[in-house]
């Protein structure tokens, strides 16, 4: 590249006097190439064409100064404005600046120091590349944000067509299967839940149920219910087509959950409580695996939490689960929640939220409504952790 290729293009718009004269010898021995305007006509056709480095702009040409000012501060190209003027007025030093000129020299007489003018000069160089800095920094922060806005909403809709999924998996509600009666309802704090409900009648005499609560929100949680439908799912069909009766042992179906689990290597883990009524004789044999607060049994005025805790699924292996029996008596009612209803108690606390619950479920609440109506669960905007509500009511 030659000097002169190198040399900054300057704009001096400024009526011709001696003044002028002298500005510009000193801009050219200072390295600048300098053409000059008089008027704003012949200022913007040089300005549009040639797009100088600078713009050197008398406030007093003619009646055209401001105007002027306006129109290339206004120009999308940021080219640095410097105005000059005779008259030392501060008024017309705020208005400059104001209106985006980034320098103002009053130059009442001969140019005096040239080291001066050079100085402003170069800042009005890096100004101007610092303006274009921030236009390009600009410019592809808006494109970043309508790529960002664009994945927002492919997201959500993947997001929504997942919960439509979600929620076309869980169980009819309410459902009755022998002498018992199915309520469920969940709360997501996100589209996608990790907690799931399932229950369904094996063959003719068994009903089995589960609450699922997967650690974690979103997508990965939702994929580990999605497993676990599978799984009570297999395990159905092998009841009714192989003769295998792993679906009637909760431990047994808490194994087989946290060996899969483990298997698939997500890093998540899923708190659960499995049941299995026997139509016949009315009796509840459950497994709870870290399930918290634990299955609330209601009963002629009284209420109880179930005995019997376990590791959470999917943390280690080899862990042996234990089963629990008893006889559901009539009108007994058996309430399950995720742990996302501890959020959502005033009481300070887990043993005071635990025992708020006793004291509101003695009287058992016979459907997933009454539940959500007797702790306000629909006024609540937005949940900090998913809400599930299963509960089982003797008819």
């Amino acid at each position: 590249m030659t000097q002169q290729e190198q040399r900054k293009r300057l704009l001096l718009i400024q009526r011709a006097d001696d003044q002028r004269e002298e500005l510009v010898s000193a801009l050219s021995r200072l390295g600048y190439t300098v053409s000059v305007s008089d008027n704003g006509e012949a200022a913007f056709k040089h300005f549009h064409e040639q797009t100088p480095d600078a713009v050197l702009l008398d406030l007093y040409v003619g009646e055209d100064g401001r105007r002027i000012l306006e129109v290339l501060t206004a120009d999308k190209r940021e080219v640095p404005i410097i105005v000059i003027s005779r008259r030392r007025v501060m008024a017309d030093v705020v208005e400059a600046l104001r209106k985006g000129a980034c320098d103002y020299l009053m130059i009442s007489g001969t140019i005096g120091d040239e080291k001066l003018l050079g100085h402003a000069m170069e800042r009005a160089f890096q100004q101007g590349a610092l303006r274009r800095e921030n236009r390009e920094y600009r410019s592809k922060l808006e494109a970043a944000n309508r790529e960002l806005l664009e994945s927002l909403s492919h997201l959500k809709k993947d997001q929504q067509a997942g919960r439509h999924i979600q929620l076309k998996m869980l169980p009819e509600t309410p459902k009755t299967i022998g002498k018992f009666r199915f309520h469920q309802h969940i709360l997501p704090s996100l589209y996608l839940s990790g907690d799931f409900i399932d229950y369904f009648i094996v063959g003719d005499r068994y009903a089995v149920f589960f609450v699922a609560d997967v650690s974690g929100h979103g997508a990965s949680s939702a994929f580990v219910t999605v497993m676990l439908k599978n799984l009570f799912a297999r395990k159905r069909s092998d009841f009714h087509h192989r003769h295998s009766s792993a679906i009637l042992s909760p431990a047994h179906m808490l194994d087989k959950a946290n060996r899969e689990l483990l298997g698939m290597e997500i890093d998540k883990h899923v708190t659960m409580c499995v049941g299995v009524i026997d139509l016949h004789s009315d009796e509840l044999c459950y497994s709870i695996a870290g399930h918290l607060p634990a299955p609330i049994l209601s009963v002629d005025g009284t209420a109880r939490y179930l005995d019997g805790h376990d590791l959470p699924v999917g943390l280690f292996p080899d862990v042996n689960y234990s089963e629990h029996r008893m006889l559901l008596p009539p009108k007994a009612v058996l309430t399950l929640f995720s742990d996302g209803i501890l959020e959502v108690l005033n009481p300070k606390g887990v043993i005071a939220k635990e025992q708020y619950l006793l004291e509101a479920l003695e009287y058992g609440p016979q459907t997933a409504d009454d539940v959500i109506q007797t702790f306000r669960l629909d006024s609540i905007e937005e949940a900090p952790d998913d809400i599930a509500v299963l509960v089982v009511s003797r008819v």
